[in-house]
């Protein structure tokens, strides 16, 4: 009877200390934050649909987060790591390259976004980062990284070894472009990672920060390639109570969902977000910058 007695305790006991664990984490996967109210925020929970989010000051805690070392696909958020990469390897970013014929096949094919360059166009490292950064543009990341390397892969083996050296250990490339394949993933702690380290790179900052850009000319564009951030090229407001976002990089494809990383001045401290998975898709509303303004407008 008495060990009967012991073997229900032991087995009720279990049960509780599974509670336990999985309300720790719903809890480790729900809003965190000190200022809001549980009435706020749930309000807030219902303008979400991503699940997949960090919030935090700059140079500052966490001020929400979900999701956030779940393996997720990232879409043109990828294109972060690009860049930082050009910017490390390239030995002068004035110096032009020229944009192959060969890499279009793979862009019509699988339908990625282009920042209007054309084959043979002679072109600076500096217009090609912002092509990359502000229209995504697949054309720009692949012939900045066939400048840097001979081939597509070996430019890859150097945003590998980036991320390792950064300690984003969840994370693996496997292209330049964001284009969802086996083996490209990353987390929302890790691009967070990235986006921290980039920012603090002047060149990075300054093009992450355009909203438009207007290039040298070329042989192809006598005029200069102009370059829109996508953030604003469906006409999605900036604008928050309190301050502006003041810079971004946006992705999709089926398989991420709307994804966004980035940056905004609030009574004149600067706050990161990044945030993937949201509903719609690029013909649609984008939900991306609009729940991101809800993040960043329920900062108190």
């Amino acid at each position: 009877m008495k060990r009967q007695f012991k073997n229900w305790m032991v087995l009720l006991l279990l049960f509780f200390f599974i509670l336990a664990g999985v309300l720790l984490y719903r809890l480790g996967n729900t809003f965190s934050s000190a200022n809001l109210s549980k009435s706020e925020s749930l309000i807030l929970n219902k303008q979400i649909s991503s699940d997949h989010y960090l919030l935090k000051s700059r140079n500052g805690s966490d001020i929400y987060r979900k999701g956030g070392t779940q393996r997720i696909s990232i879409a043109s958020l990828t294109k972060i790591m690009t860049a930082i990469c050009i910017i490390e390897h390239a030995t002068d970013l004035d110096q032009s390259v020229t944009v192959p014929q060969n890499i279009f096949f793979e862009i019509e094919q699988n339908n990625l976004a282009v920042a209007g360059l054309m084959p043979g166009e002679k072109i600076s490292y500096w217009d090609l980062l912002h092509g990359i950064i502000l229209p995504s543009g697949a054309d720009a990341a692949l012939t900045a990284a066939l400048g840097i390397c001979e081939d597509e892969q070996s430019f890859v083996e150097i945003m590998n070894e980036k991320a390792a050296q950064l300690g984003m250990t969840a994370t693996h490339f496997a292209n330049s472009t964001g284009l969802d394949v086996a083996g490209h993933y990353s987390t929302i702690k890790d691009m967070m990672t990235l986006l921290e380290y980039a920012l603090k790179n002047d060149s990075f900052y300054q093009i992450f920060t355009s909203l438009n850009y207007q290039g040298s000319a070329t042989n192809r564009h006598p005029e200069g390639n102009y370059f829109t951030s996508s953030m604003i090229s469906r006409g999605e407001s900036l604008e928050l109570s309190k301050g502006n976002i003041i810079g971004g990089k946006t992705g999709y494809t089926p398989k991420a969902g709307l994804c966004l990383a980035s940056l905004a001045e609030i009574d004149v401290e600067e706050y990161l977000l990044i945030i993937a998975g949201c509903k719609g898709s690029d013909e649609s509303k984008q939900f991306n910058v609009i729940e991101s303004r809800t993040f960043y407008n329920s900062i108190q």
